[in-house]
């Protein structure tokens, strides 16, 4: 069998391609420049001959600028906190992988993700016993510490049936311990950031480089850019702090300054302790409110993707996971927007011929109030073994 691997540079994906090999496989690497990663070449070259693996190159620089930053710096314009990895794993890392699988006549591809690939039933509810298997999805890897499955809940079916994950439930320290014996120079590389197009600076650097050029500061200072026109764009133009009732305390520096629960950094006295509760981007407010106005127990997804579980999840309960670090909350799915309206769950009706879809829309009750449930963050929802039943992105 022939397998293509996605090499980063990193431990992780120099440590699956040997094991790979060790196995008996034929191995072909393969390097995705994103963002600019011409630097890490003589680095792969190393480890392709230390491995004894050709390695191809491919430049996406133009469609990831196009697919991803782009929808990142209109998200924060919008007003909400972007989750990049989770649509980049589906619309371009996996995606591609799969493309060029094809090209160079490989059977599979294979990550350094830490995480599961399962084959389940349609009906994965808690409680509910597993049909017959027919269905891929994502399973929560044994290593809680490095579990990416809340990373990968969009990949789709084809995408699902033709990727391997050898790291899947291994230690990071047995990872670098293998790297060491092949005395690759990776051994103790520090691991990639989450965000991987954001390298050397903060979000908000890098926006107005994204915007206004690399060299924005040097404009600047030669008069070809004034700073009054960063400061107009939508999410860098100052505005409003307001409380619960629309009463204004004071004045922020730019919506894209501010998170849904954040505290520090706001640069201005209260008697008491506030948190940023909403950002209203049309509005141009920062909404703030104390500590139990962050607690809810209702939120609402768009986008669904599903996976280990069919459309057929109202009335449902799933352990819902709202952030990376977020445990999971037990969640009741209670209106949906699947077939062309906002229902509830005693009321859906069936979609009729030729009549258009909305966007796949759910309404969700935890069990518990969660804090700080955020736009623009993934929710994924798991069966009680860990599976990856669905996800959508928190409205």
């Amino acid at each position: 069998m022939k397998i293509l691997v996605a090499m980063s540079g990193g431990v992780d994906s120099t440590v699956t391609a040997h094991i790979l090999k060790k196995q008996g496989y034929e191995v072909v690497g393969v390097h995705f420049n994103f963002v600019g990663g011409e630097a890490c070449e003589p680095e792969l070259e190393d480890i392709a001959h230390t491995l004894g693996i050709k390695i191809i190159y491919c430049d996406f620089r133009s469609e990831f600028r196009d697919k991803i930053i782009k929808s990142f710096v209109e998200d924060y314009e919008r007003g909400i906190t972007p989750n990049p990895c989770a649509i980049c794993n589906a619309t371009m890392k996996f995606e591609k992988l799969l493309e060029v699988m094809k090209e160079e006549n490989c059977n599979m591809v294979a990550t350094g993700h830490y995480a599961n690939i399962d084959i389940v039933g349609a009906d994965t509810t808690i409680g509910a016993k597993l049909a017959s298997p027919h269905r891929y999805c994502i399973k929560k890897s044994t290593n809680q510490q490095k579990d990416q499955s809340y990373m990968l809940y969009r990949l789709n079916q084809e995408q699902l049936s033709h990727i391997i994950f050898p790291l899947s439930n291994m230690d990071k320290t047995d990872v670098r311990k293998i790297a060491t014996e092949l005395n690759l120079k990776v051994a103790n590389k520090k691991d990639s950031q989450d965000v991987c197009f954001i390298n050397d600076t903060d979000y908000k650097e890098f926006i107005k480089r994204y915007e206004f050029g690399d060299d924005y500061k040097e404009k600047i200072a030669r008069g070809l850019l004034k700073e009054e026109e960063i400061l107009s764009r939508p999410y860098f133009k100052k505005g409003e702090f307001v409380d619960l009732e629309g009463n204004v305390l004071g004045f922020h520096n730019g919506i894209i300054n501010y998170t849904i629960g954040q505290r520090k950094g706001l640069n201005i006295a209260f008697g008491e302790r506030k948190f940023v509760v909403r950002i209203d981007a049309e509005k141009n407010q920062v909404i703030l409110g104390g500590n139990d106005d962050l607690m809810s127990s209702d939120f609402t997804i768009r986008d669904v993707v599903y996976s280990g579980h069919d459309e057929n999840v109202i009335g449902k309960k799933f352990y819902a996971k709202l952030r990376y670090r977020h445990d999971g909350t037990l969640c009741e799915i209670v209106g949906a927007n699947a077939c062309g309206a906002l229902v509830g769950a005693d009321t859906i009706r069936p979609r009729r011929m030729g009549e258009l879809r909305e966007p796949n829309i759910l309404t969700c009750h935890l069990s518990s109030p969660v804090r700080a449930i955020t736009p623009g963050q993934s929710a994924v929802f798991y069966d009680e073994d860990g599976r990856v039943m669905f996800g959508g992105i928190i409205i």
